[in-house]
């Protein structure tokens, strides 16, 4: 008897244990906002990140993911597994969620922070999308500090004001609160969860806790971080990343646009209102790290969390070794808006304006080695840093990194295989591929395939090959194997290649429904655009020069086309102006009035237009309501037009 109640104990504890054992991973996404390739430490970057630099150590580190260009396109990629267009845009009709099948299978599933392409999403109904916890705001953006913003708030599908959050309110904080407070629950359910944990960092406005900030910006105690700028500090992030094996020895780093000024050439402060100046700047980027500082910070109190989910020093209830945890970034980082008060403070909402930002120049280092930024199709705005970290399956050398393909929708099919969830949408096929095989270090053939579909860019990859174009440039080829930052458009040398990319990018729109969209496939002309061509502003059907254009003529004169009639009517003291990098004088300066010519006409050439220097880096200001137009039988002034990431810039020719 005694034998038998022991032999018994013994098939309980093995069945136990086995159990235990082949208990289905956690699956933790953190998917950060608008960070760039090299941001984070282990990738290159400046601003120490010790707790994600943490997982990387213990884990992989993939340098050849692939991301959509866009907040809402790539959340919808990752939820839906499909490309925005396959899977018919915002709530993504024509998919199905991830998180549903998940929770078919046994699993908690839950996202908290920015939710950005599921405008429906609401917990407690028949659009809960699968997810048993939603906390967070559906929108854009908002401000860290007060939760205002682009945004509608939603507590398990709660809708409310931002005016209802805490007093400490701290966004990303708060959000890795709720993400603990949800893996609480599913624990003591003994059940999995799938988390995503979706974070507004480091997305404009750039908020981010005084004693973050300090780390990179405390003059008075000798602290300036960005003081250097983009351009040396961009080297500087390329010469790391090349020790560190992130990118190959003769990666060349690709060649700024005209859209980005000379970091040497800026003043070092300005009373003018409309100009960039380094003081500001360093401060604005500064905030831009504190935000990934603290992102990282609070990265650092979920894997604590998971090291030991009772906080009592023991870790024999530790769930890190089995949960997979995952961090991406949603696209390449973004230039952003207009200046704020430089009076303002980044941790303060006095003198606030329009909330700190980003611009080209700081975007241009975040995407070290890259090129391009958010919105667009090249590099720097489709890759993203992947890090991998799961102690019990994770079989890739432990702070290897790993060079294949793999696209933003391969987590979808990846994520079935480990949950054992199966795909029921007979109507749509999955684009993905579960690179499972590849965590296991198993037999993987990446797929070279992958598109990237935004209204203001295209761009589509084969193999070794690349075809992108933005806005309504012709398209561009690169062979990203010889040229993976696209410093040299080959299309002229490789017309087979050309049109064969051609067909696959026009095959793929007509089995996707968007061929004859002309937002989402615009037509391609003849004159390559400069990156923010397309921002000219509200009112103005054409500029000449062009916003960001290269190679303009020294003799070109400046000219403007309106939507409706133009009046100078009360107008006075209101100017438009030229200068030149590097020199503070305002070379020509114009303030009409009703007397002018231009009364009541939808065109301006202005004769007087100085003959320009030769290979020299101008840009163009106006103050608000230097001119009005007619539109709807009223006359509505101008939008001003600062040094600002939607700035008017241009470059000349040599001769």
């Amino acid at each position: 008897m005694k034998l038998n109640i022991k032999l018994l104990f013994l098939f309980i504890l093995v069945t136990l244990t086995g159990f235990a054992q082949n208990k289905k991973p956690n699956i933790i996404l953190i998917v950060a906002d608008d960070l760039g390739y090299s941001d984070v430490s282990s990738f290159g970057g400046e601003i120490p990140t010790p707790n994600i630099d943490n997982l990387a150590e213990n884990g992989t580190r993939f340098t050849k993911f692939y991301v959509s260009p866009m907040c809402v396109t790539s959340r919808v990629a990752i939820i839906a597994g499909l490309e925005f267009q396959a899977a018919g845009r915002n709530n993504f009709p024509k998919g199905e969620s991830i998180a549903k099948l998940m929770r078919a299978e046994g699993y908690t599933t839950n996202l908290v922070g920015k939710n950005h392409g599921m405008d429906k999403l609401k917990i407690g109904t028949e659009n809960d999308f699968g997810f048993d916890h939603f906390y967070g705001f559906t929108g854009g953006q908002i401000n860290s500090f007060t939760g205002k913003g682009n945004a509608k708030w939603q507590d398990d599908g709660k809708i409310f004001s931002h005016i209802e959050l805490p007093k400490d309110f701290y966004a990303t904080k708060n959000f890795t609160d709720y993400a603990i407070k949800y893996m609480v629950e599913a624990i003591k359910k003994d059940k999995p969860f799938f988390s995503m944990i979706s974070y507004n960092a480091p997305h404009s406005p750039l908020d981010a806790p005084e004693k973050n900030v300090r780390k990179f910006y405390d003059p008075e105690n000798g602290v300036n971080v960005y003081k250097k700028g983009w351009n040396k500090l961009r080297e500087e992030r390329l010469e790391r990343m090349i020790k560190m094996g992130i990118v190959a020895k003769d990666t060349k780093l690709p060649k700024l646009g005209v859209e980005i000024p000379d970091w040497d050439l800026l003043p070092e402060t300005s009373n003018k209102h409309w100009e960039i100046q380094k003081n500001f700047e360093a401060l604005s980027r500064s905030a831009y790290a504190g935000m990934v500082d603290n992102m990282d910070e609070n990265i650092g109190r979920i894997t604590a969390f998971l090291k030991d989910p009772n906080n009592d020093g023991n870790t024999k209830d530790s769930q890190l070794e089995n949960t997979l945890i995952i961090f991406i970034s949603d696209n390449g980082g973004c230039y952003a808006g207009l200046h704020t008060n430089r009076k303002a403070l980044p941790w303060s909402e006095q003198n606030r304006g329009a909330g700190f930002t980003t611009n080209y120049g700081w975007a241009a280092l975040s995407n070290t080695p890259f090129t391009s930024y958010k919105h667009g199709s090249k590099e720097g705005a489709i890759r993203s840093p992947m890090i991998m970290h799961w102690p019990k399956g994770l079989k890739l050398k432990k702070n290897s990194i790993n060079k294949k393909m793999i696209r933003i929708w391969d987590l979808y099919p990846t994520f079935l295989e480990l949950s054992g969830a199966k795909y029921s949408n007979e109507k749509k096929e999955l684009q993905g591929k579960s690179i499972l095989p590849l965590i296991k270090n198993e037999k993987f053939e990446e797929e070279k395939f992958f598109v990237s579909t935004f209204y203001r860019s295209k761009g589509i990859i084969k193999g070794d090959w690349k075809l992108v174009s933005f806005y309504d440039s012709p398209f561009e080829l690169y062979n990203l194997k010889n040229d993976p930052t696209e410093t040299e458009n080959i299309r002229a040398k490789h017309q087979f290649k050309y049109k064969e990319l051609l067909k696959a990018w026009n095959n793929y729109t007509q089995k996707h429904g968007f061929a004859n969209n002309k937002q989402w496939n615009m037509p391609t002309g003849n004159k390559k655009r400069g990156f923010g061509f397309d921002r000219v502003k509200n009112m103005m059907v054409k500029a000449s020069p062009e916003f960001m254009e290269d190679n303009v003529s020294i003799n070109q004169k400046l000219s403007f086309t309106f939507q409706g009639e133009i009046s100078f009517v009360n107008t006075k003291g209101r100017k438009i102006r030229l200068q030149k990098y590097g020199c503070s004088e305002i070379i020509w300066s114009n303030d009409l009035d009703t007397n002018s010519n231009y009364e009541g006409k939808n065109e301006i050439v202005f004769k007087d237009f100085p003959i320009l220097e030769p290979n020299t880096h101008y840009y163009i200001t106006w103050d608000a309501g230097w001119v009005k137009i007619k539109q709807n039988g009223k006359l509505r002034p101008i939008q001003a037009v600062k040094e600002s990431a939607y700035a008017y810039r241009f470059r000349t020719s040599a001769n």
